[in-house]
């Protein structure tokens, strides 16, 4: 019965894969394929499900009338052999007494020793073969172990790593003192003497702001900044706060969007730093005479540049 349906199944599955490659695409209006949409696909299915239904129930009929004219046909039975399972020890307990190199119980009385201490004997028991094997597994360890730190030198020994750990360190180190930099602001500035910091202001200060200043800081548009005079003061608080913010009224930019902090903590410290040069074609003073109270403490560092540029301004001068 079973050869009988997936033979009838095959069949109609082959008729109805060759109608579909026969058949041409044919495409309903809202963009279905046509065989969702013809009617006649379904009558044709449905007509093909009766007939593999009628020929099912044909079979079945036809089956029963040989079986009863006949009778049924006698079910060979295979005969049931009887095995003796045998009572091996499993792949664990082998491996355990392999492991262990115990001594069955039975036979404890072959390796008893003679000497006896208050009724307590002792038993010649090997040593176990997993307690061996970790002993060599450690001298081969430290062979390899000496070849590769103390005599390749390939390995890191803790000297080393303590060295790594520290460098690494420094780069965080610098990476958070970067990070504070840049978040450095008119309340927490400081002056900044290094030649590096110094030099890197002057360049800013050449690009951004000689134009209205002069060279030298002596003035042009814009005030004198090497005099002891200043509109809006002198710390080097105030003049960072000058340079972020500008004064548009009076023709000073805001420098905030085209400088990082950094860069104008570094330019107002070139800028403090040209106090009192006395360069060439002085601009007249403007605003009040600024003394210093403390304000704006500069950081320690290297003066040489500052030097520098006061003896190059004296003589200049001269």
């Amino acid at each position: 019965m079973k050869k009988i349906t997936l033979l009838l199944f095959f069949i109609f599955s082959g008729k109805l894969v060759a109608f579909a490659q026969t058949t041409p695409p044919v495409t309903g209006p809202d963009g279905i394929a046509g065989i969702m949409t013809d009617p006649m696909n379904y009558l044709i299915v449905f007509v093909m499900a009766i007939l593999f239904s009628t020929i099912l129930v044909m079979a079945k009929i036809i089956k029963s009338l040989i079986y009863k004219l006949a009778g049924a046909p006698k079910v060979y039975q295979k005969p049931v052999s009887i095995k003796v399972k045998e009572n091996k020890p499993s792949f664990w307990t082998q491996l355990n007494t392999k492991m262990n190199d115990a001594v069955p119980v039975e036979k404890e009385a072959d390796i008893l020793m003679d000497h006896d201490y208050d009724g307590i004997k002792e038993l010649d028991n090997n040593l176990p073969p997993w307690w061996k094997y970790g002993f060599y597994l450690t001298i081969v360890f430290a062979f390899i172990y000496m070849a590769h730190y103390h005599v390749a030198g390939s390995g890191n020994v803790q000297l080393d790593e303590y060295n790594e750990q520290l460098a690494e360190a420094e780069v965080l180190k610098a990476e958070r003192l970067k990070t504070v930099a840049s978040n450095v602001d008119e309340t927490t500035v400081t002056y900044l003497v290094e030649e590096k910091s110094i030099a890197t202001g002057k360049k800013i200060y050449t690009e951004k702001c000689l134009v209205c200043h002069g060279k030298a800081g002596e003035g042009l548009v814009g005030p004198n900044l090497t005099d002891e005079y200043w509109i809006h003061g002198g710390s080097i608080q105030d003049i960072f706060k000058i340079i972020k913010y500008g004064f548009p009224s009076k023709g000073m930019l805001a420098w905030q969007g085209q400088l990082t902090p950094v860069q104008i903590q570094e330019v107002s410290s070139f800028v403090k730093s040209i106090h009192g040069t006395n360069p060439p074609n002085p601009k007249e003073p403007q605003g009040d005479i600024y003394t210093e109270t403390g304000s704006g403490t500069a950081v320690e560092g290297d003066t040489t540049i500052i030097a520098s540029i006061k003896d190059s301004s004296t003589t200049s001068k001269n």
